[in-house]
């Protein structure tokens, strides 16, 4: 790693440090061309993060034992027993730090993560490396679900000294919180050597870990700066077509997606490809989005016995996942099935998505109706043993059944077991599966009775396994993102109990996610964690989702509500842009404006700010979003596909964007019909009574139900016939 090799720099120019500058100068030119994209992927970087903490007090006492049994975070538990003197991030531990002059390990992860529960078990239950630790640093453990602000900052600073990032993540910083290394898991003897190299430096050398500290500090706030533009962007469509262009080229053709050694799915890329290629009537686009859902369906990613999405795999070919199963994949599969399925009436799709919200509502369901945050990828102490199978137990499944048939249809290959003695069942899906039935000469009706024998084996077998293990903590934003899947599933797949599932987890949300007057991030028990942006962010949007499928108003209202909040408590006097924590004592601001796996709140707070401005008439609304927008486009440019939610802001601006309001006593029955339609550069509002809302006013009349489409505070002649109002609107068919 950079890192280390820097360490043995410092080591021997202990009293250089000219050439110590230079030395940073030079790492930093090497991987700039690498940290460039990752840093705009995290933008404005805050190398010291500290949110709100319901503890108590951390005092020079309490640094010298293990705090973590007092903690309700299912990963912070996992490290009580440790006997290294851990402690839950804390304002008023660097006052001790700094008063005791000790630096401070900080160690990142989550329930879920593989690597963080090898690293514990070899490493963090080592005594050896306790006493290492203890005397020598104060150490602080941090669920990055429930301080995703403290993740986003140090994750930031990893890739600006390494170029590279991932969990668990240690790093290791100066008592003011600055850090001086960063790396993710080490086995035990590389720890050891890490900690023992820096209690040298820190002897030897403290002057050069405090300049390394401050190029990194004034690296990351000087790269990572967004200023306030003078003028608006001339947005333009070139500007779109050539980026997607650009991306094409990245585009993995044989097994979809993006080119990558591992593959993520990111569910906004897809949804932004599907509003381009329906207004751009791009077929190249859209068979692209479509080749890759018929993939990721069918492949490693997804749990066909008990439905939901895996993280993500290791492998290019979407075979091998990383088992955890996270909350917001599922939400975001589920819109993004439920949107394609509008797109493409494909059947398989559909089931996709009922599939994802039956496991959500089986397997991570809380008393309260919300959604826990995550389940384990580990069972019995090693990685997808619960979802994989030895070669008895595939005699078992395939009992009565012809074996050859049975391998051939799950891609089993015998002489090569996923790893070990165990193997992984890949079943040939939606078009995979017609080439199936076809190449192997097997009848339909046969391959489905075949296949119930299978997986009811496969049932009877788990039935017996430890259980992963489930993290219920409940994350405000990630449960929002949950209400606006089920919205979309309900618009898509004309369910009426996903529309009151989402009414009832938002009632849920609004009746506890509220402290002290303040939206706060996760809750469990008596603990709880202070907001940061993306809950405003998504908790909006949900409740302007649910305002336009049911016309209650008070979602609108509550949505406008929570928007001005987010401006006026994280507003960031330097840019346009909202700072991701409100935290005043952070060592840098947090900007997030990349779309990776989650949406950068920025952008959702962007696209809100544009509904409201349109709903209301409001051009204070449109203005704001159009400057946001307008802040970030040099930065999405040649790297859109990171972008993508902002690149779906831009569509909306650089073509025709329609409101379209239905008004009258028959509005719901109307409203649910259109929106079965896939409607791009669009928001379709309704009510079924007179509003004082600008875009309803005096157009409700008591005995007729009118829809209007409107553009730039105009409306088009109102229609009665849905049909007829639909023909105004050139995307929708």
């Amino acid at each position: 790693m950079p890192s280390i090799v820097f360490f043995k720099v410092l080591l021997n120019h202990k009293k250089n440090s000219s050439f110590i500058t230079k030395s940073l100068i030079m790492i930093k030119k090497n991987i700039d061309f690498k940290i460039s994209h990752l840093i705009r992927v995290n933008f404005y970087i805050l190398i010291l993060s500290i949110i709100y903490s319901c503890n108590s007090e951390v005092n020079v006492n309490s640094i010298n034992q293990n705090q973590l049994n007092k903690e309700t975070s299912l990963y912070l538990k996992q490290h009580a027993q440790n006997p290294i003197n851990w402690q839950r991030w804390s304002n008023s531990i660097f006052d001790v730090s700094q008063e005791l002059d000790k630096l401070i390990v900080v160690s990142i992860g989550y329930s879920s993560c593989h690597w963080c529960h090898v690293m514990e078990e070899e490493t963090f239950t080592n005594d050896s490396i306790a006493n290492v630790m203890n005397e020598n640093f104060i150490n602080i453990k941090v669920d990055r679900e429930e301080n995703p602000d403290v993740d986003q900052a140090y994750m930031t600073a990893s890739q600006l000294m390494t170029g590279m990032g991932g969990w668990p993540l240690n790093v290791i910083t100066l008592p003011d919180g600055s850090p001086i290394y960063a790396g993710t898991y080490h086995t035990t003897s590389q720890w050891d050597d890490i900690l023992k190299r820096i209690i040298r430096l820190k002897r030897d050398n403290y002057d050069g870990l405090k300049d390394l500290a401050n190029n990194v500090k004034n690296g990351v706030t000087d790269i990572n700066t967004i200023y306030k533009r003078e003028e608006i962007s001339d947005f333009n469509p070139e500007f779109l077509k050539k980026n997607v262009e650009s991306w094409k080229n990245n585009w993995d053709l044989n097994f979809g997606g993006d080119l990558a050694q591992q593959k993520f799915v990111s569910p906004s890329k897809y949804i932004f490809l599907l509003n381009y290629a329906r207004i751009y009537n791009d077929s190249e686009v859209l068979d692209h989005v479509r080749k890759t859902l018929d993939v990721i369906s069918s492949s490693g990613l997804n749990d066909f016995i008990e439905g939901g999405f895996y993280r993500y795999t290791v492998d290019n070919e979407w075979k091998i996942p990383h088992f955890e199963k996270m909350l917001y994949d599922q939400a975001q599969m589920i819109s993004l099935y439920s949107l394609a399925y509008k797109v493409f009436k494909d059947e398989y799709y559909k089931d996709i998505a009922i599939e994802t919200i039956d496991f959500l509502n089986s397997k991570m369901s809380s008393k309260d109706g919300l959604y826990f945050a995550a389940m384990d990828a580990d069972t019995d102490g090693e990685e997808g043993k619960y979802y994989s199978f030895n070669k008895e137990e595939l005699d078992i499944i395939s009992k009565n059944t012809d074996l050859k048939t049975f391998t051939s249809y799950y891609n089993i290959d015998l002489n090569n077991p996923w790893e070990s003695d165990r193997y992984l069942l890949l079943p040939n899906k939606n078009s995979k599966e017609k080439d199936w039935l076809k190449l192997n000469n097997v009848s339909l009706d046969d391959l489905i009775n075949q296949k119930k024998i299978w997986e009811s084996n496969i049932i009877e077998i788990k039935k017996n396994r430890t259980k992963p293990r489930i993290d219920d903590k409940i994350i405000i934003s990630w449960n929002s993102l949950a209400i606006t899947g089920l919205v979309d599933a309900f618009e898509a797949l004309d369910n009426q109990d996903y529309l009151n599932k989402a009414v009832n987890m938002f009632e849920e949300l609004k009746a506890n996610s509220f402290k002290r007057n303040k939206l706060i991030h996760t809750y469990k028990e008596n603990q709880f964690q202070e907001g940061v942006l993306e809950d405003y962010a998504y908790l909006a949007k949900a409740s302007m989702r649910l305002f336009q499928a049911t016309g209650d108003e008070s979602y609108f209202n509550f949505s406008k509500t929570i928007i001005d909040d987010a401006i006026s408590i994280f507003k960031d006097d330097e840019s346009d842009l909202l700072r991701y924590s409100n935290n005043l004592e952070l060592f840098t601001k947090l900007i997030s404006v990349d779309d990776g796996v989650i949406p950068s709140p920025n952008s959702i707070i962007a696209e809100q700010l544009f509904n409201i401005g349109h709903v209301i008439f409001d051009d204070e609304y449109l203005d704001l979003s159009d400057n946001m927008v307008s802040s970030v486009q040099s930065v999405i440019d040649n790297n859109i596909n990171s972008y993508s939610v902002w690149a779906n802001n831009i569509l909306n601006r650089v073509e025709s964007f329609y409101e379209i309001a239905v008004i009258g006593p028959e509005s719901k029955l109307i409203t649910d019909q259109i929106t079965n339609y896939f409607t791009p550069n669009t928001i379709v509002v309704q009510s079924k009574t007179e509003s004082i809302l600008p875009l309803f006013i005096d157009r409700f009349f008591e005995d007729e139900t009118y829809i209007y489409v409107c553009q730039n505070k105009t409306c088009q002649r109102p229609e009665t016939n849905i049909n007829l109002a639909l023909e105004q609107v050139p995307y929708i068919n």
